[in-house]
């Protein structure tokens, strides 16, 4: 009973495959959805959880935070953030919603990677910036996107289907499908050609 209590208090002791489960049964109720499949390797940070939608087979990785506010400082809010299927969020992923955030399907994202869909409001004559209300917009990750480390997907981004983000880039508007883009802000440097089957510079 005392060996049991202890890997109850200190799960990081169990086996790998009943670690996942014991992780995936800790979080099962907390979230709008958890999809059959779905891996959370240690624990992580949520908040607003019932406003959380992970699909099947996701993979989340250790000290990822994830979280939706339904109230910020009185401010009313309404988020709905949805992770697709077969989506991994590998080391220390942050992903921040106060209205709708859309990860789609087989989405790459790298370690250290911040998505969100809000920033505070930035009256230099009004209160702390703190305090001041959210301002927000969609943001999208269409299916089989790929971020590579310390990408940060600020609000009204959206990356269009299989595109690649390098590491440390900035994306604040749209991506267009089959790009590669780089840079703060970052931007477009090659497309795919399905004719020649080759990444072109554009």
């Amino acid at each position: 009973m005392k060996k049991l209590i202890n890997l109850i208090l200190n799960p990081q002791k169990l086996g790998d495959g009943i670690k996942r489960r014991f992780y995936y049964l800790s979080y099962k109720n907390k979230f709008g959805k958890l999809g059959k499949g779905a891996i959370i390797r240690s624990k992580i940070w949520h908040t607003g959880g019932k406003n959380i939608f992970i699909g099947d087979k996701c993979a989340i990785g250790p000290y990822c935070r994830i979280e939706s506010y339904s109230n910020y400082n009185g401010q009313a809010l309404n988020p709905k953030l949805v992770i697709g299927s077969f989506t991994s969020l590998q080391h220390a992923v942050h992903v921040y919603c106060a209205n709708s955030v859309v990860i789609g399907e087989g989405v790459v994202i790298a370690s250290g990677c911040m998505i969100t869909d809000n920033n505070h409001g930035t009256d230099p004559e009004g209160d702390f910036y703190l305090k001041q209300p959210l301002k927000f917009r969609t943001t999208t990750l269409e299916d089989g996107v790929w971020l590579g480390e310390n990408v940060c997907v600020l609000g009204g981004a959206h990356i269009g289907k299989r595109s690649v983000i390098g590491s440390n880039s900035v994306v604040s508007g749209v991506i267009p499908p089959f790009s590669i883009a780089v840079g703060n802000p970052a931007k477009v440097i090659k497309q795919y050609n399905f004719e020649s089957k080759l990444w072109e510079k554009v």
